[in-house]
């Protein structure tokens, strides 16, 4: 029947109504509507799906004659088409053959922020408009915008993994991008030519967006280009290897050692520390030391830790893709860059490209921020300890990198130029949900129409082992021997979980009333029904959990049932 679909435009012009496959499944099942089968339990039903075609006597010779006009109109048009051909062949040569070429079309990324779906009953202007008046926007607080930067990259990235358990082509762009796999060129390659879009970032080659999944998907989740939950890379932690964990032992000479050269200060030092202990002498220009018998020297030794896995930011994350530049990287501690990094994306989920747009709208004392962290810089408090005891070459500031609001003042410093509250939450792992709860009840307040909450923290070898000391994280050991793998030893909400996963990155939202989103145009992604925090009462335990959570249900008065 497929044949006649050409004529049915043609047949309809006689008075008769055709029909698509689909409206005819449609009337099919119309029929079988139950109030229908009711009826034929009853009498007959009799359904005339003919369209009238049968009320035409010549029904035959009407489809001959449209076929017939249809062939007619074809053949003129095929031959207009043929002469305008020569003639543009005699004018362009053999470039019109060009135009006639097929065109193999590859699909291309189309990086977008969708907004979340509208559940049907809000999607109705009709029963909205029922309910406007009904509730004090200024008090109901919004998610304008949200991001993070993690082991799966992005909040995107990690989505993807996640809920479809692959990356899409826009979520492999993205890291490849971020991890220093590609790049984008806008300009000339190395053979001369002018070219806009991806390249390889070693061989400087083109890069198809549709070439990315089959070159780089592997790469990036492969054992050299770590993503997600793995075993700790040493390279991301100055050198720290689980499996030959650094210690160093005091141990006394029971006899004298070889002269060794060193420098006339490094000498002054040895002879401060170790006294009669140390021979110094001079041989011309040079300085020579000896360290006696019974002198106290420091080891170094190695031992296996058991805790080899941790979430890790992608490999080869690099700030500087980012726009951040490399003096402000060396500067600062990598826990602001990743703050950084948030912000602006986040800002930009909320419809907002530049944070001075804010200030059309709200006054900069109006914009705060609540970010807090557990410990904060990790990695400066390591350079400013050991580092610092070894001597080696460490920036004279290290000790503000290692302040928790640190982090929170470079935000501010260089992406939101607000004065406006600032509020540091340390509270170990409900960080995140301290600072939702400090930007809510600010907001609430009056205090603020914008605020900047999240959490971020480290991992390091010091923190590790602490952990470890608490029982508090999974033992890798024992979970391999169970036969699971890395990305399958973070499970907090199982029956078999065996200790917490400790993770580095960072993760930030723009809060704000109703109100004042609907006013600025921001987006909407979700709505703080209720934010709460509650001590636990008497004990012994720091990380034991207490009653504090009956006080929080007690006070929200909600019938379960009823969510």
């Amino acid at each position: 029947m497929s044949a006649n679909n050409l004529i049915a435009e043609g047949v309809e012009t006689h008075g008769v109504r055709t029909f698509l496959a689909k409206e005819m499944a449609f009337n099919i099942l119309g029929l079988m509507h139950p109030l229908l089968s009711d009826v034929a339990q009853v009498e007959p039903v009799w359904a005339d799906l003919n369209g009238g075609m049968d009320k035409l006597p010549d029904l035959a010779e009407i489809s001959m004659k449209v076929r017939q006009e249809l062939n007619e109109v074809a053949n003129v048009r095929s031959k207009i088409s043929l002469d305008n051909a020569m003639d543009f062949k005699v004018i362009h040569g053999v470039e019109a053959k060009a135009i006639h070429h097929p065109v193999k079309i590859s699909p291309r990324a189309n990086f977008t922020l969708p907004m979340p779906k509208l559940r049907p009953n809000f999607d109705n202007e009709t029963s909205m408009t029922l309910l406007r008046g009904m509730l004090d926007l200024d008090k109901v607080i919004v998610i304008a915008g949200y991001a993070e930067v993690g082991p799966f990259g992005s909040s995107r990235t990690r989505w993807q993994m996640e809920a479809k358990g692959e990356f899409s082509i826009e979520g492999l762009l993205e890291l490849a991008t971020i991890t220093g796999l590609i790049k984008f060129v806008d300009g000339k390659l190395k053979n001369g030519k002018q070219y806009v879009g991806w390249v390889d970032a070693q061989t400087e080659e083109p890069v198809d967006d549709s070439q990315v999944k089959s070159k780089y998907e592997a790469q990036i989740l492969a054992h050299t280009r770590h993503t997600r939950v793995r075993f700790i890379e040493p390279e991301l932690f100055r050198g720290y290897d689980p499996k030959r964990k650094g210690y160093t032992q005091e141990i006394e000479l029971n006899h004298d050692l070889e002269a060794i050269e060193t420098s006339r200060a490094d000498a002054e030092k040895f002879k401060l520390q170790h006294g009669d202990k140390v021979d110094v002498w001079f041989d011309g220009d040079k300085c020579f030391i000896c360290f006696k018998k019974n002198a106290k020297i420091m080891i170094p030794k190695a031992v296996r830790f058991d805790r080899l896995v941790a979430g890790q930011i992608p490999t080869g994350w690099d700030a500087r893709v980012f726009g951040i530049p490399d003096e402000l990287i060396a500067q600062v501690d990598r826990t602001s860059l990743w703050a950084l990094v948030c912000t602006a994306e986040e800002l930009m989920m909320a419809g907002i490209t530049d944070p001075y747009e804010l200030y059309k709208y709200i006054h900069p004392s109006e914009v705060g921020t609540s970010l807090g962290s557990g410990v904060g810089g990790m990695s400066s408090l390591s350079k400013k300890f050991r580092d610092r005891r070894e001597e080696k070459d460490v920036q004279k500031d290290i000790l503000q990198e290692t302040f928790i609001n640190t982090v929170a003042g470079w935000v501010n410093l260089l992406l939101m130029s607000s004065s406006g509250p600032i509020k540091t939450p340390v509270g170990a792992c409900a960080t995140a949900l301290q600072s939702v709860k400090i930007a809510c009840d600010t907001i609430l307040s009056g205090k603020a129409k914008v605020m900047i909450a999240g959490g971020f923290d480290d991992f390091d070898e010091e923190g590790s082992l602490e952990f470890a000391n608490m029982q508090a994280t999974s033992n890798t050991e024992t979970e391999l021997a169970a036969g699971r793998e890395p990305n399958e030893m973070s499970r907090p909400t199982t029956s078999t979980r065996a200790g917490f996963m400790e993770s580095q990155g960072c993760g930030v939202q723009v809060l704000t009333s109703a109100k004042t989103a609907i006013e600025i145009g921001a987006s909407i992604y979700g709505i703080v029904a209720y934010t709460a925090t509650a001590t636990d009462k008497a004990g012994r335990s720091v990380p034991a959990p207490g009653r504090g959570v009956l006080s929080t249900a007690r006070e929200a008065h909600v019938c379960l049932y009823q969510c």
